[in-house]
């Protein structure tokens, strides 16, 4: 996936347990920066942070 398309966008995120996220998408972290070292977004959601990994997610729609 290419997480940091979705950098201040709204977006839509289902996980792969059936999670759904809806929120602004704040940022991105690459595998490098992040322990464990895979790639992550930052999504706000009602001013809840949440970070996501990309191997959570299934899918990710721009809303």
């Amino acid at each position: 996936m290419r997480l940091w398309e979705y950098v201040g966008k709204e977006i839509k995120v289902t996980c792969l347990d059936k999670q759904i996220f809806t929120g602004k998408c704040t940022d991105y972290t690459q595998s490098l920066d992040n322990e464990p070292e895979i790639d992550s977004i930052g999504l706000n959601v009602n001013g809840i942070s949440y970070e996501l990994y990309e191997n959570e997610i299934k899918s990710i729609e721009v809303i």
